[in-house]
């Protein structure tokens, strides 16, 4: 084994020819002792201990090559004086192969060590890129997705029961995945606990809390992809890799999701991004968290292709922003927003109006009408409160600020008007999500009315409450066909995905606005708040389409009639569907109608139609 000073490049262990890797680490300003641990990677027998001096450091930063190894046979743990911790830029993490392995780890003490892949080796991909305008985001947890399908044990939790099932997402129309956390975390949540010995001296050990960190939020490895969801501690560098390369072989994008503990410096966030990108080749990542340094992110150069997902992105950055679009706001306005209207809590028309419009030539926006951190979509309307006991924190966790409505029973039912009732609100729902100009994004299994069972926060519920069922029957079934007629809905007419703002006029002398607003009389939006019905038309021609779309919105109780705009000469409305009266036998064909003056929308449902030339005889 030979020692000598490293070359400083990157952080974490780079291997460097077939027997040697270079080690480059920072240290704590007080420490004096320090020191790279090697073990044997099958044994976790330590191998050597090797303190450094001064001669590899640049200020506080180490960088050591070592020489004369095998770096598939090692691990290691860095060391300053008296603490021994796990390397935060290592590129695996070894001991947490197998998810949740209780006794296996209570064996070791459940101590991790860093682990070492070959990032630098050369793999095939396929360059992707789905402009902003075409992506439907489907967001999944790589456990919960896999055993949401009943699969075998082998292929639960693991990215090969993912890309089993990669042809249903492309049945379903997804060009974009957004994925929990995939890079090392702890599943198991753990607590120091000080043990008095036989001797009377006191020992501090880890100890199981019973509870599974199942989302993998908080404090992780970040830089290392989790090895249980990825082969084991020997190839999760590889299993990534396919993952990535497969979906893009597809045309498919893969979106990270990042939930940066509070104590990751801004430098090392960012690095962390450049990182997956580099050598991963990731499509974008959802920042979770108030800590980034969003500023600092959105002007990094190497993330310029990058799509970047926050919550909420200063307007001095977003005014700046030029090129390719690859800022969007990610939060929950748009589902609160029509959560509440749909659900009769005092929601405003008027914003329900500029959420369906939402967009900016410089940066976008995400709508979604469920997201992981609240309700499910069919537990928005099945549940009135939160039901978290499982969680063990006395049903406190959780956002309180639901805007849902159970429909007459708490929970599950075999009520048949009930259920009726629910499912037309899931249509309602993804309906407006789709027909929305912002980029729509819905959970995995919502499209199969997927429930928690009033769970609003199952972090720790690595069980059928926290997995995604997709268990079928009938009404289910139809729900799923529903969505994804609806996605090609969307696919097939550009004038409801435009990538610049509506101007609500008619500029190009079209012979209607790009976009426009009616109610029970054409061109006129009523406005009072005990309006709850808008009329949205769609003007084909300014994406150069031939057909018009009227999308009819009545959140109303009782049914409405809505004005229909004149239709230019030789073109005929058409209704495609109404939400309140679909069924098994139904599709988005587009049926003749008498009336072309006026269209009575069934209470609490949305009617949709197309404008288009039709010859004479068939009018």
């Amino acid at each position: 084994m030979n020692i000598s000073k490293g070359d400083f490049r990157e952080f974490g262990p780079r291997v460097s020819g077939r027997e040697s890797v270079i080690f480059t680490f920072s240290v704590a300003p007080s420490s004096k002792k320090i020191s790279i641990i090697l073990f044997d990677k099958s044994t976790k027998k330590q191998l050597s201990l090797i303190e450094l001096t001064e001669d590899y450091s640049v200020g506080r930063v180490y960088s050591v090559q070592i020489s004369g190894v095998n770096p598939n046979n090692l691990c290691y743990l860095l060391k300053e004086d008296d603490r021994k911790y796990i390397d935060p830029y290592a590129t695996a993490v070894v001991g947490r192969d197998v998810w949740a392995d209780v006794e296996s780890r209570r064996k070791n003490q459940f101590v991790v060590y860093s682990g070492i892949s070959h990032i630098e080796k050369d793999w095939k991909d396929t360059k992707v890129s789905v402009a902003p305008q075409d992506m439907i985001m489907y967001k999944l947890h790589m456990r919960g997705f896999t055993a949401g399908f009943n699969m075998s044990d082998a292929k639960v939790g693991s990215h090969k029961g993912l890309l089993s099932k990669l042809s249903y997402l492309k049945k379903l129309g997804i060009t974009t995945v957004e994925i929990m956390p995939i890079y090392d975390f702890e599943e198991l949540f753990l607590e120091n606990k000080a043990n008095i010995t036989a001797n009377g001296k006191i020992r501090h050990e880890l100890e199981y809390t019973e509870k599974i960190n199942y989302w993998g939020f908080g404090a992780a490895n970040y830089f290392a992809p989790k090895a249980s969801y990825f082969g084991n501690a020997n190839s999760p560098m590889d299993g990534m890799r396919n993952l990535i390369s497969t979906l893009h072989k597809n045309g498919m994008e893969l979106i990270m999701e990042m939930t940066f503990d509070t104590a990751t410096s801004d430098d090392m966030q960012i690095e962390c991004l450049k990182y997956y990108v580099k050598y991963f080749h990731v499509d974008g990542f959802h920042i979770v968290g108030c800590n980034a340094p969003i500023e600092r992110i959105a002007a990094e150069p190497y993330l310029a292709d990058t799509k970047i997902f926050y919550e909420f992105i200063p307007e001095e950055i977003l005014c700046t922003e030029s090129g390719k679009k690859h800022l969007f706001i990610y939060n929950d306005s748009f589902m609160n927003v029509t959560r509440q209207i749909q659900n009769h809590m005092n929601g405003s028309m008027i914003q329900f109006a500029n959420h369906m419009r939402r967009q900016n030539a410089a940066y976008g926006f995400v709508n979604y009408m469920a997201n992981v951190n609240g309700f499910s979509l069919w537990d928005s309307y099945s549940y009135g409160e939160k039901h978290n006991y499982d969680n063990g924190e006395e049903n406190r966790d959780g956002t309180n600020n639901n805007f849902s409505f159970n429909y007459g029973i708490e929970g599950k039912t075999n009520n048949k008007t009930i259920n009726a009732n629910r499912f037309r609100e899931m249509r309602n729902a993804f309906v407006a999500l789709m027909l929305a100009q912002s980029v729509p994004l819905f959970v995995a299994a919502d499209e199969m009315a997927a429930t928690h069972m009033g769970n609003n926060n199952p972090y720790c519920q690595d069980n059928k409450i926290g997995y995604t069922c997709f268990a079928k029957n009938k009404s289910k079934a139809t729900l799923a066909r529903f969505v994804s007629e609806l996605v090609e809905f969307r696919k097939n007419h550009k004038c409801l995905r435009v990538e610049t703002p509506f101007l609500m006029n008619d500029y190009k002398h079209l012979g209607l606005p790009d976009m426009s607003f009616h109610g029970s009389e054409p061109w006129m939006m009523s406005i009072g708040e005990e309006q709850k019905s808008l009329g949205v038309l769609y003007n084909g021609a300014y994406v150069k389409e031939n057909e018009e779309v009227f999308v009819c919105y009545n959140f109303h109780y009782d049914s409405v009639s809505m004005a229909l705009p004149l239709l230019s000469p030789g073109k005929r409305w058409r209704l495609c569907f109404n939400t309140a009266e679909f069924t098994d036998k139904s599709d988005f064909t587009p049926k003749p109608i008498h009336d072309q003056q006026s269209i009575k929308v069934p209470g609490s449902s949305i009617s949709v139609l197309v404008g288009i030339k039709v010859e004479r005889n068939k009018a």
